[in-house]
């Protein structure tokens, strides 16, 4: 065989094999959407170690809400905050930066709140395999805008409860 059909038998057929058997065809990452925003976890050495000796995982919980137009009152809470969407993720405990989508975010309640901004109130905490939350570290909550948090990724600092 010649050295010239042997390297074109190698560009032509066991390159896009290989690439087939690996999966290593290039991807685009999402396009973030108009209400992603990012969180940083930001553990003590005493909250790192109890995690990494654990089988533990974080769980967020991102409430969404906006504060009633007048004429919405009615339908708020008491702090006059109205409902506008939940979203829940399960992260792996290795992860010190979380992405939130803001997918939960219901946008056709926006004409309800004032200047149309949304605000996150979000929870941290960690869980066991099977998905069930526990108290094996403490992590702050985060209330604010999501243009703030989009602006300013917000730190949530975590301890041991103990």
């Amino acid at each position: 065989m010649s050295e010239g059909f042997s390297k074109t038998f190698q560009k032509a057929v066991l390159l896009p094999l290989l690439f087939s058997l690996c999966q290593c065809q290039p991807t685009k990452p999402a396009k973030p959407g108009p209400y992603a925003y990012d969180l940083t976890l930001q553990l003590t050495p005493a909250a790192e170690a109890k995690l990494k000796a654990s089988d533990r995982h974080f769980t967020v919980d991102a409430y969404y809400y906006g504060m009633a137009k007048p004429e919405y009152r009615d339908k708020a809470d008491k702090l006059n905050r109205l409902d506008v969407g939940y979203d829940k993720g399960a992260f792996d405990a290795r992860a010190r930066r979380i992405h939130m989508t803001g997918d939960g975010i219901d946008t056709s309640a926006f004409p309800q709140i004032m200047d149309g901004a949304p605000y996150v109130l979000i929870t941290i905490r960690t869980a066991t395999k099977a998905g069930f939350p526990d108290e094996l570290l403490y992590c702050h909550n985060y209330a604010g805008t999501i243009k703030d948090a989009q602006i300013h990724p917000p730190v949530i600092g975590c301890d041991t409860q103990y």
